[in-house]
């Protein structure tokens, strides 16, 4: 399993392919055609790239193969966990995986000058939605569809990098924008806290679902540029890592609570009551927890914790989305 003194090594790490291919499209093309191709990026409904510039081209022909630890079955096990269970997932990952995103506090700063959620939330929790619904598809799998999606979400991390380091506002010293260590992190807000926000609804989830989830969101990491070597083994392994992340990286930043005051901000706006909006935000509450949920500043309701479970109205709100 991967050490303290791994992580640091890693979060000096971006993605040197991608990278490199971003910086030759700068070069080639200007970076007026960078910014051209970011609602490419986050489209994932048009997904070939046939009248795309040969650099990108290139990448996606070399990037167009699933690792070694890609298994079917787990594959099929896990986006049926997925398709049985969207609407809980939806809300896990709204209330729950998001903000546990921005409790990395020099990660969120990424997020946080880059403006793409502080300014547009919906929009870019939206692109976040279709993205995982695309890759809970096994459709997309099968079609081999889930290259370009992936890929797309691969060139869109550095694009963002490149701006990011071209702003003259980061410092070193946050680690590398959208680094090895970030990425690892939020694979697993989206594989093992979705698996715990489904316990902490009272859900018990087989081992070979758990398993198979890990595994399948190891493989997307894997397209999306996460390195091999740090992926976990088992949900157990993958416990364990979150925990070190968490131990490293989480702590109170007015970014990561600027971050959620815009997230909570549209959750609420899809509730039809006051009531129904302060339950949504009071089930964040008790799915982060009272320690995390006070460094994000997510306010207390005066909603009873008996009614914390009552989730199916308030799943369905957020199915709008994920």
């Amino acid at each position: 399993m991967i050490s303290k003194a791994e992580l640091s090594k890693y979060r000096a790490w971006g993605d040197n392919e991608a990278d490199e291919t971003i910086n030759q499209i700068v070069q080639q093309h200007g970076i007026a055609s960078l910014r051209q191709l970011m609602p490419f990026f986050s489209d994932y409904q048009n997904l070939s790239f046939e009248n795309q510039s040969p650099i990108l081209q290139a990448f996606l022909s070399a990037n167009s193969s699933l690792p070694v630890f890609y298994d079917k079955k787990k594959l099929i096990r896990a986006t049926d966990f997925y398709r049985e269970n969207q609407q809980n997932i939806g809300l896990i990952l709204g209330l729950y995986s998001l903000p546990y995103c921005y409790l990395g506090a020099d990660g969120a700063k990424v997020l946080y000058m880059s403006e793409r959620i502080k300014n547009d939330t919906y929009k870019r929790l939206t692109e976040t939605g279709n993205f995982l619904k695309a890759v809970m598809n096994y459709d997309n799998w099968q079609s081999e569809r889930i290259f370009a999606i992936c890929l797309k979400v691969r060139l869109l991390h550095a694009t963002i990098r490149y701006f990011t380091l071209h702003s003259k506002q980061w410092d070193m010293a946050w680690g590398y924008p959208i680094n090895q260590e970030d990425m690892l992190g939020t694979n697993l807000a989206f594989s093992l806290v979705v698996l715990r926000g489904m316990e902490k609804l009272g859900y018990v989830i087989d081992k070979s679902y758990e398993d198979a989830y890990i595994n399948t969101w190891n493989v997307i990491g894997f397209l999306l540029g996460v390195k091999q070597e740090m992926m976990p083994e088992s949900y157990v392994e993958a416990v364990k890592i979150d925990k070190l992340i968490a131990e490293r990286q989480f702590r109170v930043s007015i970014e990561g609570q600027q971050l959620t005051a815009s997230l909570m901000n549209v959750v609420r706006s899809f509730a039809p009551s006051e009531i129904t909006a302060n339950l949504l935000q009071s089930q964040s509450r008790m799915l982060l927890g009272e320690k995390y949920a006070k460094m994000l500043g997510i306010a207390e309701t005066n909603i009873p914790n008996t009614l914390l479970k009552v989730y199916n109205t308030t799943s369905v709100l957020m199915s709008k989305i994920f």
